[in-house]
């Protein structure tokens, strides 16, 4: 019985109210057929959008371009890092490369009269290199070559050897 009341009274509020709630019902319908078009604009946007970045500039896809990138950027990575290997090796091999060069012509013997001796010092960065001396004399001319390491010789050096030692140590070219 009471189930039969409950409805008997909502049987009365919706006939008293049925212009009512028929007019809020079909409000609520086209709020919602609003939303829904709204919704299917927006989604209509969105999917040619997707489409138009899944097709590339020669029609790939964006996977394919981006597996396309990332073959590329590993290759350049290698690329660099055989250079970066590269240039380590030529800076190695350029200490070992003749950078301080100093000479010194100068008259050997006093009875000579022009300046036709020199001696010439070819060192690279760790002052490792050669001496090379000419000692020029009226009937004859001497040619020695004296190796030089850490910026010493094992060999006995005249004064101008030493100077021009000196002098390219100290990158000073005449």
């Amino acid at each position: 019985m009471a189930i039969e009341n409950y409805i008997n009274s909502l049987n009365e509020i919706f006939e008293k109210n049925s212009g009512s709630i028929l007019l809020l019902v079909t409000i609520g319908f086209g709020i919602l057929l609003i939303i829904t078009i709204r919704s299917n604009m927006k989604l209509s946007k969105t999917m040619k959008m997707y489409k138009t970045l899944m097709e590339g500039t020669k029609g790939e896809n964006l996977e394919s371009l981006l597996i396309h990138q990332a073959r590329r950027t590993d290759d350049i990575s290698s690329e660099i890092a055989d250079m970066k290997r590269a240039m380590a090796k030529m800076a190695e091999e350029n200490r070992e490369m003749i950078k301080k060069v100093a000479w010194k012509r100068y008259n050997a013997f006093s009875d000579m009269g022009s300046d036709l001796s020199f001696s010439l010092a070819l060192l690279n960065d760790r002052n490792c290199g050669v001496i090379i001396t000419s000692i020029y004399g009226r009937d004859e001319n001497r040619i020695y070559l004296k190796p030089v390491n850490s910026g010493k010789s094992s060999y006995t050096l005249s004064p101008e050897e030493e100077e021009v030692i000196m002098r390219a140590l100290s990158n000073k070219n005449m």
